[in-house]
């Protein structure tokens, strides 16, 4: 389903990936494991068309994606992925509705109404109902958390991209995010995920790793 094939990548004169392949196929959890640095992020980004890649192949259901095409990348993107940043990425001034519903405010083709009908049905599955009208800068870790998943959701994208969810939950939030994981895998999504927490391996599909700039399964 999503493929990248002899993929190579440098940053800064570093070598991070040298012919490298990574797959993951819809209703699957996959990790990416390993410790900071190794490029679990830096992978996720060029899945997301944010990095590109010195040479190499991505393919999406069988279409070749081209990172130097700005276009098909941005459109690529906003269709078809969310993504959950390690630091959230929320905007401590907003509402936590404000924050979740900023992914639809650059899609024309999700209306406003709709938008937030899911945006509350998803507060409800994921307990944060009661805090929809608070300011970010007030609510928990835990829930800013999961205010991030939702965000990543409100378009209902078929990759989901997470760096590091886990980062900081304590143990009843860290089961709430793996059973909210569980229950996008059974729906059909592919969930990406970049952590060093190995918990999470009890849900995974597969876990790969980066060893001498390759992506070993």
């Amino acid at each position: 389903m999503l493929k990248l094939t002899h993929l190579t990548k440098t940053y800064k004169e570093k070598r991070i990936f040298q012919n490298a392949r990574f797959e993951a196929e819809l209703g699957e959890i996959v990790l990416l494991m390993g410790k900071s640095g190794i490029g679990k992020s830096t992978l996720l980004d060029i899945i997301a068309g944010i990095k590109q890649y010195d040479s190499g192949e991505y393919y999406y259901q069988e279409t070749q994606l081209f990172p130097e095409n700005d276009e098909q990348m941005s459109r690529f993107r906003n269709q078809m992925i969310g993504y959950i940043l390690q630091d959230f990425a929320l905007i401590d001034d907003y509402t936590v509705m404000e924050n979740i519903m900023l992914p639809s405010l650059y899609n024309s083709q999700i209306k406003k109404s709709t938008a937030e009908k899911r945006a509350r049905e998803l507060a409800n599955r994921f307990d944060l109902s009661d805090v929809l009208a608070e300011k970010v800068r007030k609510i928990s870790g835990g829930q800013k958390q999961r205010a991030a998943i939702i965000r990543s959701l409100i378009l209902d994208p078929p990759i989901i991209l997470a760096d590091e969810p886990t980062t900081n939950l304590d143990s009843e939030n860290f089961e709430l995010v793996m059973r909210l994981f569980n229950q996008l895998k059974q729906e059909g999504k592919v969930l990406i995920i970049a952590t060093h927490d190995e918990r999470i391996l009890s849900i995974a599909d597969k876990a790969y790793h980066v060893v001498n700039y390759k992506i070993i399964v």
